[in-house]
């Protein structure tokens, strides 16, 4: 039987990936589900990661590198290269980015967790489709949390987001739900803007797995994304392992300074049962067979070891954002992580939680979070790909009869 026609033919991705690799793992991962299930369907996706060619991806995705920016603190940003201004950067990259609205004339435009874009630089993306391609169906994906709720209103507010949401997008998607964090009530979001929300659950490339853990190996897997700021954690880590006798495995990440990669690297060859990783690609064949892993608590990584079953500490970054922390604290009220947060005595306090939670036993039954997301954000997709092939076929046929007389 053949597959039925999919409405989804060309989809375009934003990603301002302006610290860590989380933003780009998540589009990553929405791309190939994507992929797998419409055998016509092409994925351009615009992406700032400085790292992004070290993905393998499918032949159907082409990646569009922007300029890369880090973020240095809340709503700023500076030029990976010192040499270009963060002006001359966000010009540069919305231009890259107009060129490529205007050429792909997508059926969806999927932007990633910055409405505007990294300082305002998809306000000009937007017109140029609205002017080249209206039939294009706008939609936001917005992660479970963002940041402490006032403090998002008093950005949103002053950045003009809220009139953004309500006469830009056509729908928004969150990768959460509602039960655990309203992102509707908490911020602030009137009721022609939530009108268009969809809680689509979590967005994990694994699928939740009650059977038991199989291949479980006795070691502490330390992981911090991308690496940037993950230096604590993993230090921490090592010497927790090294206080409990424990083999130990750190992955620094991309991301992470030489310097501070040097600092780790000689902690480790003062503790005989640590090995330092560079950067996997794929660290969830080693998350599964972890004892224990302590992480930061990215949105990504998270999903994916709850998806794993993999028992878990999560220490999660508090400045500029207080996101992780805010999630990391809703997954521990669930039982499903144990949280420690950092600062003081961060090592001491590490082996005692590590030393608790490779003694507990996890019998979960049933899955504490919807990790259904993917599905949902297809579904959704495919929804708005159908709407903007009417709004064409509509235009087209109007152009023909405006010719014909």
């Amino acid at each position: 039987m053949s597959q039925p026609l999919s409405n989804l033919r060309r989809v375009l991705l934003y990603s301002h990936d302006t610290y860590g690799l989380g933003h780009l793992r998540r589009n990553l991962a929405i791309a190939e589900h994507l992929l797998a299930g419409h055998p016509h369907l092409q994925i351009v996706l615009m992406t700032g990661s400085s790292v992004a060619d070290r993905f393998s991806t499918p032949s159907r995705l082409k990646i569009v590198q922007l300029p890369p920016v880090v973020k240095v603190g809340d709503e700023d940003y500076q030029s990976r290269d010192p040499r270009w201004s963060t002006d001359l950067v966000r010009r540069s990259r919305s231009a890259i980015m107009k060129d490529t609205a205007r050429r792909f004339q997508p059926d969806v435009f999927l932007v990633d967790h910055a409405p505007q874009g990294m300082k305002k630089e998809l306000l000009p993306v937007f017109e140029v489709l609205r002017s080249t391609s209206p039939a294009t169906r706008i939609v936001l994906g917005l992660r479970d949390v963002i940041d402490v709720p006032q403090i998002v209103r008093e950005n949103w507010a002053k950045a003009g987001v809220y009139e953004t949401l309500d006469q830009v997008y056509d729908r928004i998607l969150v990768y959460g739900s509602a039960e655990l964090f309203d992102v509707a009530t908490l911020y602030g979001l009137p009721e022609a803007i939530s009108s268009k929300m969809t809680y689509c659950g979590y967005v994990s490339r694994h699928h939740y797995d009650s059977s038991p853990r199989r291949d479980v190996d006795d070691f502490v897997l330390g992981i911090a994304g991308g690496g940037g700021d993950g230096a604590e954690v993993l230090s921490a880590t090592l010497v927790a392992s090294a206080a409990l006798g424990k083999r130990c495995v750190v992955m620094t990440g991309p991301l992470m300074s030489e310097q501070d990669r040097s600092a780790l690297t000689l902690q480790a060859a003062t503790h005989p049962l640590a090995s330092i990783l560079e950067f996997v690609t794929d660290p969830s064949e080693m998350m599964s067979r972890a004892q224990v892993v302590v992480t930061m608590g990215g949105y990504n990584s998270l999903c994916e070891l709850v998806a794993l079953r993999a028992p878990t500490v999560v220490i999660p970054r508090v400045h500029p954002r207080r996101e992780q922390a805010i999630r990391a604290k809703i997954f521990a009220q669930l039982g499903i992580v144990a949280l420690e947060m950092p600062g003081q005595d961060l090592a001491t306090r590490l082996q005692e939680t590590l030393a608790r939670v490779a003694e507990t036993e996890r019998d979960i039954l049933t899955p504490a979070l919807d990790l259904g997301g993917l599905g949902n954000v297809e579904k959704a997709l495919e929804t708005e790909a159908a709407t903007s092939r009417r709004h064409g076929n509509t235009q087209r046929s109007s152009q023909s009869t405006s010719k014909a007389s």
